[in-house]
């Protein structure tokens, strides 16, 4: 403590220059000295590591990713209504014009009248063939029930004869089974009353010799012996012919339903080659009547009509209206300088700036870049060459809005393409290194 203050008092008698440099510099400059070396480290590391997207940007502008859709009748008529004018943006399968189909829709009615018909005839005789329950279209019960109705009573009555004809046969075949059961019992009895006799008569000729018995009495039992055995042969021979019956009739039975199964299959493939002709000439007739409703085949923007007039006359293929695709992602065409094209590549990123949109309000639109042009391409009033590169939006949603944006070809656009990524530090050292390569050149 002594020495301080001694050493304080020596400071008081000294000069400026003196006092200062004995007492050496102040704590907090040491302090900031160090702070700004570790910034100065700091930054330099985070130079080296920090990644900033390299980008080429190029002026570009939309346009349509399909050629114009040239919207075309192939039958041709009268124009009954038409529901678009040029500027209008249509949705797909949007109705742009009517062409009157009377004639067409007449024919059709009539050609489906027929193919229903069809239908039903068909449904009942795969019934009649198969001998499984009746299964009827639901489109002719639906649109046509008095000719689904008419098709289940004639099946009904088919039904009907074939039941009972079946019932028939099957009736002479049970007949003739009980016949028969009844012969080979009778024949069994004949056999029995036979053997009998034959022993009362052989124990009776001894007793008429004997005087024992009457001589007529035996005539009788020889009687019924003949005619026993004659009923026997009569049995035997009625037998095979009742067996023969019983087969015959199972035969008629099996070959009259062979036949109706038959005769209904023969006529179903008939009705069916029918059907599928008719069913042709259907498909063609709904086709026209449908392109009598002319749709639009893309959303777009009706370009031009062709066709002003309601009642007018339109020819057989002629063009009605031509419409500009609007899709939902975005083609945008973009002219890049040559020193910067060899850094593109298919597939790079790209952000779109349409300038007809704020970007600091919408954003920009994601892409890809999707082709690159072959060759340079020379601009002959400014002599300048550029490439065209073709980018692709992933969507018609800007990045700050939640909703598509009315976009058409034509509108311009900034197109920025990241080529790649580089450190900060290597930003700040390439005018540097550049310097150096250019430097002591000259002449």
């Amino acid at each position: 403590m002594a020495q301080a203050m001694e050493h304080r008092e020596d400071i008081d008698y000294m000069s400026e220059t003196a006092a200062a440099a004995m007492q050496g510099p102040p704590t907090y400059s040491h302090a900031l000295l160090w702070a700004v070396v570790a910034f100065i480290v700091a930054f330099v590391v985070w130079a080296a590591y920090a990644n900033i997207g390299e980008t080429t940007v190029g002026d570009g502008k939309v346009i349509p990713s399909s050629q114009v859709q040239v919207i075309q009748n192939l039958e041709g008529g009268i124009v009954s209504e038409i529901r678009v004018r040029i500027g209008d943006v249509v949705k797909k399968n949007q109705i742009l014009m009517l062409i009157d189909d009377t004639r067409y829709t007449s024919s059709f009615r009539e050609n489906k009248a027929k193919n229903d018909a069809l239908g039903a005839k068909i449904a009942r005789l795969t019934a009649e063939a198969s001998g499984k329950p009746i299964d009827m279209p639901a489109n002719v019960r639906r649109d046509n029930p008095d000719l689904a109705e008419r098709e289940l009573t004639q099946y009904r009555s088919h039904q009907a004869e074939y039941n009972a004809n079946v019932a028939a046969i099957n009736q002479q075949i049970d007949q003739r089974t009980q016949e028969l059961k009844e012969k080979r019992s009778r024949l069994v009895q004949i056999n029995a009353s036979i053997e009998l006799l034959d022993r009362e008569l052989a124990m009776s000729r001894p007793l008429v010799k004997q005087g024992a018995m009457s001589e007529v009495e035996l005539l009788r039992l020889e009687r019924q012996a003949v005619e026993l055995k004659g009923e026997l042969d009569s049995t035997k021979i009625s037998i095979p012919r009742l067996e023969s019956a019983v087969s015959e009739a199972r035969q008629r039975l099996e070959g009259y339903i062979a036949k109706f199964r038959n005769d209904a299959q023969g006529e179903l493939n008939q009705v069916r080659a029918e059907q599928e002709g008719v069913a042709a000439t259907s498909v063609a007739l709904k086709d026209r009547v449908e392109r009598a409703v002319v749709r639009s085949p893309v959303t777009g923007t009706i370009k031009s009509v062709k066709v002003t007039t309601i009642g007018g006359v339109v020819q057989p293929g002629s063009e009605l209206l031509d419409i500009v695709p609007l899709e939902d992602n975005l083609l945008v065409e973009a002219r890049i300088k040559p020193r910067d094209i060899a850094f593109i590549r298919p597939g790079q990123e790209a952000l779109v700036k349409i300038t007809a949109y704020d970007f600091s309000i919408y954003g920009g639109f994601p892409a890809k870049v999707e082709n690159i042009s072959a060759d340079s391409i020379t601009d002959e009033k400014k002599g300048d060459s550029y490439y065209l590169v073709q980018v692709r939006t992933t969507s018609n949603v800007p990045a700050r809005s939640d909703k598509p944006v009315a976009i058409i070809p034509g509108m311009t656009s900034t197109v920025h393409i990241q080529t790649g990524e580089k450190t900060f530090l290597h930003y700040l050292l390439k005018p540097i290194i550049k310097t150096k390569e250019m430097a002591f050149r000259e002449r």
